[in-house]
């Protein structure tokens, strides 16, 4: 009889937990919250940043300025004291202005794409020593840009910065371009003999600096039509001259003038 009991108790244990069972496990199934997948994310699209504006370049002028020596030893009007230059470097970044290089100023000319409010450009003949002793640090100081035309057989003498400097300057973004390779006077030469200073002193320019060469600035401003044909023969987009005024394309992409910069000169009469 007691084991009748037992077994009947046993059978009874069994029943109870298999009724359990499955109620405990539906009631844990039910309160937890079902498994969420994360939301996709989205990387908003940048919009390509919008450099400068379009203007048209049958109207668009921009200044180039033309300077020489940056000395305090002022003899002519080709010398610029140091702390006059520093004035008018200043001058143009409290008052906004964008320094370019030739580089990109060719195509701004061309197509009026991509011009920066205020647009001008430095340039400096010949290649002086003070151009990287006392101009060079005062560009650096103000994050400015510029360009320097050099007279390659002069790279190293008679009061002209060197290789070394040259490279330096070059690495740090100012553009070096061709004044010629002697500075003579090119509308006393023959065609052959133009395309030769062109070609060499270009040549000359993209082997120290590995960069390609833009533009030639003609010595003394002196030049003819086999001039304008051998600067465009050599590769240069773009060719200056002494001749007072703002680059446009429609003087010329090879005969383009500049604004020449004297002592005592404000910064706000030459840009204006």
């Amino acid at each position: 009889m007691k084991q009748y009991v037992r077994i009947i108790c046993a059978i009874l244990c069994c029943l109870v937990i298999a009724g359990c069972g499955p109620n405990e496990v539906k009631t844990s199934e039910q309160t937890q919250e079902p498994q969420k997948n994360p939301a996709p994310v989205v990387k908003a699209e940048k919009k390509p940043a919008q450099i400068g504006r379009d203007i048209n370049p049958e109207t668009l002028q921009i200044p180039v300025l033309m300077y020489h020596s940056i000395n305090s030893n002022v003899k002519n009007n080709l010398i610029t004291p140091p702390n006059e230059f520093e004035e008018q470097m200043k001058w143009l970044v409290d008052n906004d202005y964008h320094t370019l290089t030739l580089a990109s100023l060719t195509e701004m000319l061309k197509t009026g794409q991509g011009v920066p409010d205020k647009p001008v450009v430095i340039t400096f003949d010949d290649g002086y020593q003070d151009n990287y002793t006392n101009a060079y640090p005062i560009l650096k100081k103000y994050g400015l840009k510029a360009n320097i035309f050099v007279i390659t057989d002069k790279i190293a003498k008679n009061n002209h910065f060197d290789e070394v400097a040259l490279k330096e300057m070059s690495d740090y973004g100012l553009e070096m371009d061709s004044h010629t390779v002697h500075h003579f006077e090119l509308n006393t030469l023959s065609y052959d003999e133009q395309l030769r200073e062109l070609k060499d002193s270009k040549a000359t320019l993209e082997r120290l600096t590995d960069k390609k060469v833009n533009s030639i600035c003609y010595p003394v401003g002196r030049y003819n039509e086999d001039t304008v044909r051998a600067a465009e023969a050599s590769g240069y987009a773009m060719g200056f001259t002494t001749e007072s005024g703002k680059a446009n394309k429609n003087k010329g992409m090879y005969t383009l003038p500049r604004v020449r910069m004297v002592p005592g000169m404000s910064m706000e009469s030459a840009v204006k």
